[in-house]
């Protein structure tokens, strides 16, 4: 009996210690205290507004790199934040930015000791190293696309120098994203293509849960004459290509909500065609007003993870031109909330597409964009996340 007793007690101890793998947290873990770590508040996201509303939720304090002004801040919300850079300085080097950010989360997460649930957005599953034996939870928005799938598209980029470089910084990061993400109690996908790279490129298992969307806050107006594109204006994203297709319709128009590091490109190629206005990032109320009243939106992203916007498109009850790859194929429902190009497509086909979406075929997905746009309910996603750490 003493060493059945002594054998227990050793198991009880070790599972206490070390919950590993799977979704199974089956220890009560109400009135835990929890922290979300994101790895920066950059630009106003959805995957920062998804920071935001799962802290709000769950009452969690977050954790994060540093917050730039053009961001949503989390003390706005009356969110408990540590921001770890606190020298105020914000680099504009991708790589220097990128090991400021790592270091921080190694060094200066000593603080992680007094949470029971850690849960990690972004690359920062380093600063498990200071969160043993708690709790540990990561929402892979997807393993990092420079590191990953879109590696290749990156190397292009660099001559022959910076190519070498890169090749070795990429091959480091590579190991040290892999090694944590395994050290990881629980991993959560925002939809099917992560959890497929996830799977590909970590060889770990996921559960899908897909970020929300504030459906409640989207109305549809009215039906003005103008196309909206409100994604940030990053390459992958291709305004450009949006740009470059209403330059060869002047007689539709086009309205750019947003900004990002090529705004001045964007900018400069919308120059002297008078039915294109770019005007770079706007207040959420203007935001708000410019979708209510659009007759439809466009977001033709590389390979999106997820992608929040046809989702805010589609609670507005506007379609999509989108493309028929990655989350918006898991989003998008073609013909029906929208029109999805061919993963290849050209300029003539965002033509053929915004020409084919006129207000009379517009109006009438509106009713299915709405419905479709409750499965990404805030709601959803809380009580999936409650459900997963047995809240």
């Amino acid at each position: 009996m003493y060493y059945i007793t002594r054998i227990l007690k050793y198991a009880i101890l070790k599972f206490a210690k070390k919950i590993k793998s799977g979704y199974s947290v089956s220890m009560d873990l109400t009135n835990k205290k929890i922290i979300i770590l994101q790895d920066y508040f950059l630009y106003k996201g959805g995957g920062e507004r998804l920071i935001i509303t799962l802290a709000k939720a769950l009452n969690a304090d977050i954790a994060t790199s540093f917050i730039t002004p053009d961001a949503f801040n989390p003390r706005d919300c009356g969110i408990k934040t540590i921001e770890l850079t606190t020298d105020g300085r914000f680099s504009h080097i991708p790589g220097f930015r990128y090991l400021k950010v790592q270091s921080s989360f190694v060094f200066k997460t000593k603080f992680l000791k007094n949470y029971d649930i850690v849960i990690y957005s972004g690359d920062c599953l380093s600063a498990i190293r200071n969160a043993k034996n708690k709790i540990n939870v990561a929402y892979i928005h997807t393993p990092p696309r420079h590191l990953y799938d879109n590696y290749k598209l990156r190397l292009k980029e660099y001559k022959f120098l910076k190519r070498q470089i890169f090749r070795i910084f990429v091959a480091i990061n590579r190991q040290r994203f892999k090694y944590y993400a395994k050290k990881m109690d629980i991993l959560i996908a925002n939809s099917k293509t992560v959890q497929n790279r996830i799977k590909k490129y970590l060889n770990l298992d996921s559960k899908i849960i897909f970020p929300p969307c504030d459906i409640k806050k989207f109305k549809w107006i009215t039906q003005e004459n103008y196309y909206l594109s409100f994604s940030r204006l990053y390459d992958i994203k291709r305004v450009d290509k949006i740009v470059e297709a209403f330059i060869k319709m002047p007689d539709k128009k086009l309205i750019v909500a947003s900004g990002g590091p090529e705004f001045n490109k964007i900018k400069q190629m919308a120059r002297g065609h008078d039915n294109i206005k770019i005007l770079g990032y706007i207040s959420d109320k203007k935001l708000l007003d410019l979708l209510g009243n659009c007759l439809a939106t466009i977001y033709i992203p590389l390979r999106e993870d997820f992608g929040m916007t046809q989702v805010e498109s589609m609670s507005a009850g506007k379609p999509i031109i989108g493309v028929d790859e990655a989350g918006l194929k898991e989003t998008i429902i073609h013909q029906k909330t929208g029109i999805l190009l061919n993963p290849d497509f050209k300029i003539q086909d965002i033509i053929n597409a915004v020409n084919e979406l006129d207000k009379q075929k517009a109006l009438s997905m509106r009713e299915n964009c709405e419905i479709r746009a409750r499965d990404f309910s805030e709601d959803r996603f809380i009580k999936g996340m409650k459900n997963v750490l047995r809240l």
